[in-house]
């Protein structure tokens, strides 16, 4: 049964999810690595983890980036996926074993260039998904059938938490922080800084820090809204219940930082879309216990949140984005991970559409 919010000009439903990669079926995990992007009209990727289920221990067996990277294809908006693919770099950095890789985001230009970038996870520690190199990044031409070397987009060690095309440039959230104490920030150099690329990510610049405070945050979402302005949001690991919110009306140069955001249920690994004139937050609840979803009318103030699913930890790191239904009516693709044994999870997919 679908379920309903309430957006700014009607109710938005939710569907039922549906499992897209059975990992309980082929005993494997897919911690983290949830990209999606339209390469063309209806044609999209979809990228996943293919981690080990016992990297790690205990309660927490499989939430690792111990593994490499897939993807699938659809060419019908997001109705039914293709075979899956291996992502080179990502199975020749696994085989090698100097780092794994996770593709958290991914966009197109509008010449049809794609670009997935990359987190390299340095393989030594039990969880291996920290500590981070630099990041890098990988093309395609050609929608996904190959891809161009990697190529590193920032000299600073750290995590891309966030990437948009907004008027055919790539923006690019870094928080600059190694990870080799905590995915937190907990040193002075830990801080927001933001990339951009104006020829289709053959480079990129840094264009500088965001004004949010780098100490005990992490995570990480940004958006253009309507107006032009472009807003970061993250994460305080001190206070799971208000969302760092900075803005900037010339497109990075400077930003203001505004009263943290309420969020009555918490927030942990914030997605950030608009559908139909309604701003949607999604992640994981306070004490990574379940999965949420807001609404807001402009993107700082939020309602009181709906709780998805409740209980479960370990899961719902998720990612989005917006496509359109065969009658032309916009409609929001979730993806996430929803765990089946311990910290193991399988990768699902959910809608939300205007009622």
């Amino acid at each position: 049964m679908n379920r309903t919010i309430r957006g700014v000009s009607g109710n938005i439903t939710i569907s039922e999810p549906e499992i897209y990669v059975n990992n309980a079926a082929r005993e494997r995990s897919g911690h983290m690595s949830h990209a999606l992007t339209e390469y063309a009209p209806g044609k999209v990727l979809a990228f996943n983890s293919n981690c080990s289920p016992r990297r790690f221990c205990g309660a927490w067996a499989g939430h690792s980036a111990y593994g490499w990277i897939e993807y699938r294809r659809s060419v019908d908006g997001g109705n039914t996926w293709g075979e899956v693919c291996e992502l080179p770099f990502a199975k020749k950095a696994f085989l090698d074993g100097n780092f794994t890789v996770s593709v958290e985001k991914a966009v197109t230009c509008e010449d049809g260039t794609i670009v997935a970038i990359c987190l390299r996870n340095t393989p030594y520690h039990e969880v291996c998904c920290e500590p981070w190199l630099t990041p890098m990044y990988v093309r395609s031409r050609d929608g996904g059938q190959t891809w161009t070397g990697e190529r590193e987009l920032a000299p600073y060690r750290g995590r891309i938490y966030d990437a948009v095309c907004h008027r055919n440039v790539i923006y690019a959230l870094e928080f600059c922080n190694d990870a080799e104490v905590s995915f937190t920030g907990n040193l002075p150099e830990h801080i927001y800084r933001l990339f951009r690329s104006d020829d289709c990510g053959e480079s990129f610049q840094e264009v500088g820090p965001v004004a949010i405070d780098g100490m005990g945050r992490g995570y990480g979402s940004m958006l253009f809204r309507p107006d032009g302005s472009l807003v970061v949001y993250a994460y305080n690991i001190d206070d799971e219940y208000h969302m760092d919110t900075a803005i900037s009306t010339d497109e990075g140069r400077s930003w203001t930082r505004l009263p943290a955001g309420k969020v009555a249920l918490g927030i942990r690994n914030p997605q950030t879309a608009i559908l139909g004139g309604t701003y949607i937050l999604h992640g994981r609840a306070a004490g990574g216990k379940g999965f949420v979803f807001y609404t807001s009318t402009d993107g700082i103030l939020w309602d009181n949140g709906y709780l998805f699913e409740a209980e479960k930890s370990k899961c719902y790191y998720s990612n989005n984005l917006l496509l359109r239904n065969p009658e032309g009516r916009e409609r929001l693709l979730v993806q996430y991970s929803d765990t089946y044994r311990d910290a193991c999870v399988n990768v699902m997919h959910l809608w939300l559409e205007l009622a």
